[in-house]
């Protein structure tokens, strides 16, 4: 306890007298009755030990018998010199008031009613006066003996002075303690109740109560990870070893996210369960407890009749340097009450009481790697989510080297169609969200390319992934602690990482592990859904009676695998990206022949539109518009920046700087889907118009000569560039006029966006997002914030087109309001965070 001695430092002492007695028998024998007398002293300071409640509660019990051997060792020293009667009397006598005191001390180690008993001083003080005398007496005993045995005795005689010194200082700290505990005592209550309270209950002593002390609360925040409700704190005791039990709609704490203790941890986070099956991973750095946050239990523990002030930092007093304990009672409570106030007034995190654990797995994240608008979501989302107060991850590939990603030591090995992967794990945190890289040589290969390969090829990368990263809260400590798998959502996003689901309810759900854990499956584009032969169901290491969950028929390509479908049918929620691709792809036409299973399970379908970040794509703040002519603008001063920035980019490609030409864009991938090819058909009329094009983008190949052929044919009017820059995709859309998007079919989009952003008017195919985010414009209204056809047709961007051109040259009010409209929007991903915590939500409360 805080206020006894240390028992090991008496044992020594006690030890040394011994040693000391043992060395003077053998230079002098008129020393047998000083090692008597130091024997005899001995039990004395034994007896004052057993008698002790302190010495019984610290377990100093234990150290008796310690004592008695020493006490015999003594005795058999003895034996080797001459013995008298008397002596040997003496010697039997001592045995049996050992043998007493040890079965006395056996008897009453039970611990005691009431609170604890500090030592009895005084008693120690004169058995330790006594030694004093003792060892100066043979001392000078001593006198006589040859040089070389005074020069052995003497050092016996240092050492045993020192050690006295040492026992002096012990002493006098522990008078001190006894002052302080009498003080915190008396602040307590009554501690004998509050003890037998304690020792009687029959549940943990560590869940009896939370005490919420302000040294907890001061700690929020100096760790980023943050998965739990931060205006609380909760210590909990793990002495039992038992984990805690929750409900699922249990809120914990983040891990770490207090100083001076740590929260609940969710259940089976210090190891991951042993799952026997083609999931079982082979660890070559095992997840150590250690890696988890420890659990601390406070030194002074209140009773529910007797609580403590939490402002009385108990612990933390008694902690401190035991040379200033009254300076130390004197301040415990003169705390401002200020400081109640300051966090009272705190905010709490935007999500309230339902902060959980995200992990978002994709296989792009942008700035990192991205072909299109599924890298802008891994990368801004989490950030949104981390904003609201959620702690978030995002898993993906690491395609090459990752200068911010350090790498964490940790190595795992997955089975994957027949053969054994090692993993590492790479991690960097930015913007309060934990990005987690799954590296592997299979990713490297495909830096360039990241969906590149052939069908097996492909399949293989996202086996490994969607294994990797299921285990991840399990094996990757961000900031020092895991993630754990309780009040743990995971969104998986298109078909690479459907399988995510899939794993998560074969392997664990089925098997009764992660319990608490969820998966949301977002659908990005449907079009591409991970078809096979049904023979590669062999290669994702599944049960056989989950084949039911991939088989689809086709009336075109008969019989097959689909991965979407499976990760559709397991995933708690699902996520279409804008409420008018919700609506398509419960149709023939937008469903790609998943149509049926998303209406079979459309109680769980919901539509969220994206956002953009407004930091990266801010007119006021892009870095990419502050030099070579470029200005950034805000909505105040739009109209010089953007004719600024027109400018620029007219020159910087080489067409003629003209102000009054209408400059039309477009930027995104050149395949059937974004309907290059209307753009195509609808050219010569375009360039009957006086007007200038600026395509960038990559893709079919037939359609890149396309653009070569259209530049080299419309010199003075058309600008294409083959590839992706995201430098001159953020120019084009601040320098460009009016944004083309005539996609046939576009989940979300954000290009369209972008340009709204930025002042740019956009003319779209009226489907999917695009439907959602343009309204069209309204002459008579003055509402609207662009153009739209509905067909996929030349005619029809022809038509919408030509109003949009009409409109910029002859309406220039009109124009300009469409403009601020759109400027005056609020795109970010904050609003869409919050429509995604909703489903996170019901996903978590789903059984």
């Amino acid at each position: 306890m805080m206020g006894a001695p240390s028992v090991p430092c008496l044992a020594l002492t006690v030890n040394c007298f011994s040693s000391l007695a043992a060395a003077s028998i053998s230079t002098s024998n008129d020393l047998t009755s000083a090692f008597y007398s130091l024997t005899n002293m001995k039990y004395n300071l034994c007896s004052v030990l057993s008698s002790s409640e302190a010495f019984q509660l610290s377990g100093g019990a234990s150290f008796l018998p310690v004592f008695r051997s020493s006490m015999f060792l003594d005795t058999y020293k003895l034996r080797h010199g001459r013995r008298s009667a008397q002596q040997k009397q003496v010697e039997q006598s001592l045995k049996k008031r050992f043998d007493d005191a040890e079965a006395s001390t056996s008897a009453g180690s039970t611990i005691a009613d009431g609170w604890i008993d500090i030592y009895n001083f005084s008693r120690i003080r004169r058995t330790a006066r006594r030694c004093t005398r003792v060892l100066a007496d043979a001392e000078g005993s001593t006198n006589g003996s040859s040089s070389n045995e005074d020069e052995s005795l003497q050092e016996t005689v240092e050492e045993s002075k020192k050690l006295l010194a040492l026992q002096k200082e012990l002493l006098t700290q522990v008078a001190e303690r006894k002052k302080l505990i009498t003080t915190l005592s008396q602040d307590l209550g009554n501690p004998k109740q509050q003890l037998k309270t304690l020792r009687e209950s029959d549940i943990n002593r560590s869940s009896l109560l939370q005490v919420g002390s302000e040294e907890t609360k001061n700690g929020q925040g100096q760790n980023h990870q943050q998965g739990g409700d931060s205006s609380s704190s909760s210590l909990t005791s793990v002495r039992s070893g038992s984990p805690s039990k929750r409900s699922l709609g249990t809120v914990w704490p983040s891990p770490g996210t207090e100083s001076g203790s740590s929260p609940p941890l969710p259940e089976k986070t210090a190891s991951p369960p042993v799952v026997h099956s083609p999931v079982q991973t082979v660890s070559s750095i095992p997840v150590e407890a250690s890696t988890l946050a420890p659990t601390v239990l406070p030194d002074v523990v209140s009773s529910p009749d007797h609580p403590i002030n939490p402002w009385n930092n108990t612990a933390g007093a008694i902690e401190q340097n035991s040379k200033e304990p009254q300076k130390q009672v004197e301040q415990q409570d003169t705390r401002p009450k200020e400081v109640d106030s300051e966090h009272s007034n705190k905010a709490p995190p935007l999500a309230g009481p339902n902060v959980m654990n995200i992990i978002v797995v994709a296989a792009e994240c942008a700035p990192w790697s991205k072909t299109g608008g599924l890298g802008d979501v891994a990368g801004a989302l989490p950030k949104a989510l981390a904003r609201r107060g959620h702690r978030v991850m995002v898993v993906a590939p690491r395609y090459g080297i990752y200068k911010e990603a350090w790498e964490t030591g940790i190595r795992k090995v997955y089975n994957v169609s027949g053969q054994d992967m090692e993993v590492g794990y790479f991690h960097v945190y930015v913007d309060e969200v934990d990005f987690v890289f799954i590296d592997s040589p299979l990713f490297h290969s495909w830096s360039n390319q990241i969906y590149g390969g052939s069908r097996e090829d492909v399949l293989t990368r996202m086996v490994l992934l969607c294994k990797a990263a299921v285990e991840v809260p399990w094996h990757v400590p961000c900031g020092g602690v895991c993630y754990g798998d309780g009040n743990l959502v995971f969104v998986a996003n298109d078909w690479h990482t459907a399988l995510l689901p899939v794993y998560l309810q074969a392997y664990y759900h089925d098997n009764g592990l992660m319990p608490f854990a969820r998966s949301i499956l977002v659908i990005h584009n449907i079009a591409h859904q991970g078809r096979g032969p049904l023979a590669d169901f062999n290669r994702l290491g599944l049960p056989d009676h989950y084949i039911s969950k991939f088989q689809l028929y086709d009336p075109i390509g008969g019989e097959h695998m689909n991965v979407f479908m499976a990760g559709l049918l397991t995933a708690h929620r699902i996520v279409a990206v804008s409420h008018g691709y919700a609506r398509e792809c419960q149709t023939q036409e937008g469903g790609w022949g998943l149509d049926w299973v998303i209406r079979e399970n459309s109680w769980k379908l919901r539509g969220v539109v994206n956002g953009i970040d407004d930091i990266e794509w801010n007119p006021e703040l892009d870095a990419f518009l502050n030099n070579e002519g470029y200005t950034n603008y805000s909505l105040e001063s739009f109209e010089v920046g953007k004719a600024n920035c027109k400018a620029a980019l007219q020159k910087e490609l080489g067409l003629p700087i003209r102000a009054d030409v209408p400059l039309l864009g477009f930027i995104g991938r050149l395949d059937y889907q974004k309907g290059v090819d209307i753009i195509a058909q609808a050219m010569p009329w375009m360039m009957d118009k006086d007007l200038q094009l600026v395509m960038l983008g990559s893709g079919r190949s037939d359609l890149e000569n396309m653009l070569h052929s259209f530049e080299h044919q419309y010199q003075d009017k058309v600008r294409g560039w083959v590839g992706f820059s995201v430098k001159t995709a953020h120019r084009i859309t601040a320098g460009v006029d009016i944004l083309l998007m005539p996609s046939r079919f576009e989940p979300c989009g954000l290009n369209q966006l972008y340009a709204m952003r930025y002042g740019t008017v956009p003319v779209v195919h009226a489907v999917g997002g695009l439907r959602d985010t343009v309204h069209p414009f309204d002459p008579f209204t003055e509402q609207g914030l662009g153009w739209t056809f509905d067909k996929a047709e030349v005619s029809g961007l022809i038509h919408a087109l030509g109003n949009a051109i009409w409109t910029f040259r002859d309406f220039k009010d009109s124009w300009r309001g469409i403009q601020k409209r759109g400027m005056s929007q609020n795109l970010s991903w904050d609003h869409a965070a919050q429509q995604y915590e909703e489903v996170l939500l019901a996903a978590k409360y789903q059984w």
